[in-house]
């Protein structure tokens, strides 16, 4: 019997910027709504299947606007398990999601305004089409 196999082809519309500090989300969070001059407020944990059939849960806040959505993820599950949300870049503490269609956020803007919080000790751009897990961020 012959068998058809479904090829799904998604878009991603999303920019993704990695994140080092060793500070607490929520006070990261603050310190990106002080400079950022945004909202972000704590949103329940962002759940998702991970290989091997386990179940794991990443903190996220989100400041969303009519056309623009922002979110913060913690880059380590909350269960404590070595579970990442971007596995093949496990030395982010912390991942920031902006969606394409926003206007009212640039990439290289935020990478500038984010490099003066004094808390975070590294940031960069991450290459949404070079990575595996990009999956793990279509919600």
């Amino acid at each position: 019997m012959k068998k058809t196999k479904l090829i799904v082809e998604y878009e991603y519309e999303f920019e993704l910027i990695g994140i080092i500090s060793s500070i607490k989300f929520y006070k990261l969070a603050w310190a990106i709504n002080k400079k950022l001059d945004v909202r972000l407020v704590k949103q329940d944990d962002y759940s998702m299947e991970m290989k091997g059939g386990n179940l794991a849960s990443f903190s996220n806040y989100l400041y969303q606007m009519e056309s623009s959505c922002f979110r913060l993820f913690k880059n380590r599950s909350v269960e404590g398990e070595n579970a990442s949300l971007i596995p093949e870049l496990p030395h982010f503490d912390y991942i920031i999601k902006i969606d394409e269609q926003s206007q009212s956020f640039a990439k290289e803007e935020i990478l500038k305004e984010l490099k003066e919080v004094q808390w975070i000790e590294y940031i960069a751009a991450i290459e949404v089409e070079t990575l595996k897990s990009k999956d793990n961020f279509l919600t």
